[in-house]
C-alpha cells in the first residue's frame, strides 16, 4: 500500500558492514535508491521477499540503487562490533555488506522525520541523493506494493527519457 510522500530522509553517519563510514542521503549511489528500514531482526525475512524483485528492477532501471538500513537504537560501543561482526558472517556476500547500513540511534528520532509510527513493520522508499523520498510502502512484498513501485519506475524512467 502506498501512502502520501514524505518530507526528507534523515541525515544519517554510520558504517556499513565492509566498516566505510558513509553519510545519507548525499552517499546513496543511485540516482534513484530503494532503501528499505527494519528495526527488529526477524524483520530480515520480510526484506528478503523484495530481494528477488529489487535484481531485476536494477537490471531494467540502470540508475537505481538498493540498501538496507537495520535501524538497531543505541548501543555501548563495544556492543557495536560485536552486532556488526554477528551480522558480518550471516551475510558472506561482501556486494550485499556494502549496502547494509547498521544505523545505531534512538529508534524514535530516525522514526520522527519520516512520520513512521510502528517499528513492527518494515519499510521500503525510493529517495534520491538529496534526500527527497519519492515513493513509500511498508511491509513485506505483495502484490499491490510490487505493483505500485514498478508503476512508479516506469512513471519516472518515461520522465527521465
Amino acid at each position: 500500500m502506498q501512502t502520501p510522500l514524505l518530507p526528507t530522509f534523515p541525515s544519517v553517519q554510520a558504517d556499513n558492514l565492509e566498516g566505510k563510514t558513509l553519510r545519507f542521503p548525499q552517499d546513496f549511489a543511485g540516482k534513484r535508491n530503494l532503501v528499505f528500514v527494519a528495526f527488529q531482526r526477524n524483520q530480515q525475512r520480510e526484506i528478503d521477499t523484495w530481494m528477488p524483485l529489487t535484481k531485476e528492477l536494477m537490471k531494467n532501471h540502470p540508475t537505481l540503487r538498493t540498501y538496507e538500513f537495520p535501524v538497531i537504537g543505541k548501543v555501548i560501543g563495544m556492543m557495536r562490533g560485536f552486532i556488526n561482526n554477528g551480522m558480518r558472517r550471516g551475510i558472506p556476500d561482501p556486494g550485499t555488506r556494502a549496502i547494509t547500513i547498521t544505523i545505531y540511534s534512538d529508534k524514535g528520532a530516525f522514526m520522527k522525520p519520516l512520520g513512521l509510527k510502528d517499528q513492527k513493520k518494515i519499510y521500503a522508499f525510493i529517495v534520491t541523493p538529496k534526500g527527497e523520498i519519492l515513493w513509500h510502502t511498508e511491509g513485506p512484498r505483495t502484490e499491490s506494493g510490487e505493483k505500485s513501485l514498478r508503476e512508479f519506475l516506469d512513471k519516472i524512467g518515461k520522465q527521465s527519457a
